[in-house]
C-alpha cells in the first residue's frame, strides 16, 4: 500500500515586532477549510481526501487539517499571504505520515513554505519532508529540505529571515513579497 497523509494543527505565520500578528486566515482551523485555504488536487489514480478533523486531544484539543493521497499524484491545501518583510516566524504542530512505496511508486508527506515575489512567481521553498527511501527530490540553493524522522505529532518552527540567509543563498530576501504555506500529500506512481 502506498499512501501519504499529513495533519496540521495550528499554523501561525507571525510578523516580527512587539505586536506580532498571525498573517494567516483560519490558521487554527476553527472554521471550515473554505475559509482562508485553497484545495489543490491532481489525481491520476487512487483516492484522495482533504478534511478538517477533531484532533481528539492529540497533541491538544481543537481542530486540524488533513490531506491524504493514495496512488498518483497529490492532494494539498495552501494559503498565500502578502508579507511586509521576511522578519517572520512560522510555527505549527504537524504529523507527516507515509506508508509503503517502491522505486517506481513512492510517497512523500510535506509541509512547504514557498517564497514568492510580488507577482506571485516562485523564488524558492523550504520543505519539511517525510519521504520514502526512494524519493528523488534534492536540495539546491533555492530549495531546502528539513527531514522529518517521525510520524508522530511534533512542533516545528522556522525563522524565515534566518532560513533565507543560512540555507537559501540564491533567494534575495528583498524580493520576497508573499509566502505560500502548503500541506502536501504526494505519491509519484500507480
Amino acid at each position: 500500500m502506498r499512501k501519504t497523509a499529513i495533519a496540521i494543527l495550528g499554523v501561525a505565520l507571525l510578523a516580527g515586532g512587539a505586536m506580532a500578528e498571525n498573517l494567516l486566515t483560519n490558521g487554527d482551523f476553527e472554521q471550515p477549510l473554505t475559509t482562508g485555504w485553497t484545495e489543490d488536487v491532481r489525481s491520476i489514480a487512487g483516492s484522495y481526501r482533504i478534511e478538517r478533523t477533531d484532533t481528539m486531544g492529540q497533541p491538544e484539543p481543537g481542530f486540524a487539517a488533513k490531506t491524504y493521497k493514495y496512488l498518483a499524484y497529490y492532494s494539498a491545501i495552501n494559503q498565500t499571504v502578502d508579507v511586509p518583510d521576511v522578519d517572520l516566524t512560522l510555527s505549527f504542530d504537524g504529523r507527516l505520515v507515509i506508508g509503503g512505496g517502491s522505486s517506481t511508486c513512492w510517497p512523500a508527506a510535506a509541509f512547504t513554505v514557498h517564497y514568492l515575489d510580488d507577482a506571485g512567481a516562485s523564488l524558492g521553498r523550504t520543505m519539511w519532508l517525510n519521504p520514502s527511501v526512494y524519493c528523488t527530490w534534492t536540495e539546491n540553493d533555492t530549495f531546502n529540505i528539513i527531514l522529518v524522522e517521525t510520524d508522530g505529532w511534533s512542533e516545528y518552527q522556522l525563522d524565515i529571515a534566518s532560513e533565507l540567509s543560512s540555507n537559501l543563498p540564491a533567494i534575495d530576501a528583498e524580493q520576497v513579497a508573499k509566502i505560500k504555506v502548503e500541506m502536501f500529500s504526494y505519491d509519484n506512481g500507480t
